[in-house]
């Protein structure tokens, strides 16, 4: 089945200024000699004539790229593979529940170069198990969160039940007029380690069945029944570590140190909780080196006079998250941190925890940010009630960046 593409993709495709690849050379003078000199069969012959037109027409970079995805579709995995293997971020672009221009910042793992013509990869980035192949294949490391751009490619392809789940929310297609969102949602079971030893914090272990928070959401899209290609987001301001008398202590995101080792192990791949379930094992082991060009911290610490404030307003290239300072005795879940932009408009959540706010495409150069007792926030300042937020919240203040 010849693989489609759309104008969109086709024309971020066409931009990428890429490296010189072996594979894409030689299928390049393959599809030229196939032009020259097949002119037996004429309905063959005029589309060839209609290729080499447009090949004609176009640069070196585009032409490779227009031959590459037309002579390797005969190969799934590599068609699949050449066109997003290294170009992850800039493909799924809005199609993800991240918004940023990731690709800007991105430490790229795996490269086009290193897909070979049966389509497989030499790559510590790249691991297979049981019909699955995972592949993360670029890296922006923020100072709040690490963003991970990866594929995931079925052999046997993706059931048309997990994906209407991933995509609707269930086994049904829904009416696309009526979604609030473009992009389809996986989760996964995951254990994780990140080695803060050189700050004095320790070994950092991720595991849900311990107390401790590793990565378990992937959103994306499925680019076709085989391969899913999408986003998962490593939080970095939220961890903590459980003491042997079952303590939850957190580590503070400003004494990370700027480079560590963080490993991610995968189980389990899956739509539905109660649904199909995809086995594997899946390791990997990344290098993190932490970009803090884009960071700006404002350091508020004001409360009002039951205690109830703002700490430290964090802001990257793609997120800010406002701490919330309560008195003893009180929880943290009682409060909600509200943060609007410039114009006074509410800011949409970036991550699972739903006060990391991003900033993509506002103007955030001056923020409001209001903490509002819980019940109220949600009976009367939640969504179009927005604008009940400077009367209602408890504490209130302004950020100027």
């Amino acid at each position: 089945m010849r693989q489609e593409y759309t104008k969109k993709e086709y024309e971020k495709a066409l931009s990428v200024e890429l490296k010189k690849s072996a594979i894409i050379e030689e299928k390049v003078q393959e599809a030229y000699h196939i032009i020259r000199t097949d002119s037996k069969n004429r309905q063959k012959g005029c589309r060839r004539r209609g290729l080499q037109a447009l090949v004609t027409g176009m640069s070196a970079v585009a032409a490779a790229m227009v031959l590459s995805v037309t002579v390797c579709v005969a190969n799934p995995s590599l068609a699949a593979k050449l066109p997003f293997i290294g170009r992850i971020f800039q493909t799924v672009g809005e199609d993800s529940g991240y918004a940023g221009d990731f690709e800007e910042n991105a430490v790229q793992l795996v490269s086009p170069d290193e897909v070979q013509e049966d389509g497989t990869t030499q790559s510590p980035y790249v691991q297979t198990d049981n019909g699955i192949t995972f592949t993360i294949s670029e890296c922006n490391y923020e100072s709040m969160a690490m963003y991970l751009a990866v594929v995931i490619e079925s052999e046997n392809g993706f059931s048309e039940d997990m994906r209407n789940f991933a995509r609707y929310g269930s086994y049904e297609k829904t009416d696309e007029s009526e979604m609030s969102q473009t992009y389809s949602s996986l989760y996964m079971n995951s254990t994780s380690t990140a080695d803060f030893s050189a700050s004095g914090k320790g070994i950092y272990k991720g595991d849900p069945a311990a107390g401790t928070v590793s990565p378990y959401y992937l959103t994306g899209k499925f680019i076709d029944e085989h391969t899913f290609a999408g986003i998962i987001r490593v939080d970095l301001m939220n961890m903590g570590i459980v003491s042997e008398n079952g303590d939850w202590l957190e580590i503070d995101n400003t004494d990370l140190p700027d480079v560590f080792g963080y490993t991610l192990q995968i189980t389990e791949i899956f739509a539905d909780f109660e649904g199909e379930h995809l086995s594997g094992k899946w390791e990997f082991a990344l290098d993190v080196k932490l970009n803090h060009e884009h960071t700006v911290r404002k350091e508020i610490n004001r409360s009002n006079e039951d205690g109830v404030g703002i700490g430290t307003v964090t802001k990257t290239a793609y997120e800010v998250y406002a701490d919330l300072v309560i008195p003893e005795g009180k929880s943290r879940g009682d409060y909600v941190v509200a943060i609007c932009d410039a114009q006074g408009k509410p800011l949409e959540s970036q991550a699972e925890f739903s006060e990391i706010y991003s900033v993509y495409n506002r103007d955030v150069s001056k923020l409001y940010v209001y903490v509002v007792d819980y019940l109220t926030y949600m009976h009367e300042c939640k969504g179009n009630n927005y604008h009940n937020l400077p009367k209602k919240a408890v504490y209130q203040t302004e950020v100027v960046f």
